[in-house]
């Protein structure tokens, strides 16, 4: 839903400057009047959201991409050593980025950042990075 939702409003932000340009009268002056500056802002921070929790669906159901080519030529009680170490060190490595998210995340609550077209605080951008990685 937010591959689709991002890929309409760039759509209709491309289409808004393209008519834009056009020189019809009328037409013209009222698209000129719409702004659409944030469009590219929101399908970017679409996107770091759709990447974070694509990431988590896809570890959690099994279709995330992963090299297992020389560990499946390994045999059985080895394999399974790798298996287990690499699910370790997968998971220690999104809990230290799920945890250093939440921190990043917890002292720019206290700013008054926001973002540049949209005017979001940014705490809520950057929430896509510990939410994705916890889950």
């Amino acid at each position: 839903s937010l591959m689709g939702a991002a890929t309409l409003i760039i759509f209709i932000a491309v289409i808004h400057r393209y008519l834009a340009g056009l020189p019809i009268p009328g037409v013209q002056d009222f698209l000129i009047q719409i702004n659409t500056s944030w469009a590219q802002e929101l399908c970017i921070y679409m996107f770091v959201w759709m990447a974070k929790f694509g990431a988590a669906y896809g570890v959690r159901t099994g279709i995330h991409v992963g090299v297992d080519v020389v560990i499946n030529r390994l045999n059985t009680p080895w394999r399974n050593k790798f298996i287990i170490f690499g699910l370790l060190a997968g998971a220690v490595f999104t809990g230290i980025v799920g945890t250093l998210g939440a921190s990043f995340v917890w002292s720019i609550g206290h700013t008054e950042q926001t973002s540049a077209d949209l005017e979001v605080p940014m705490w809520i951008v950057y929430l896509a990075v510990p939410l994705g990685s916890y889950l």
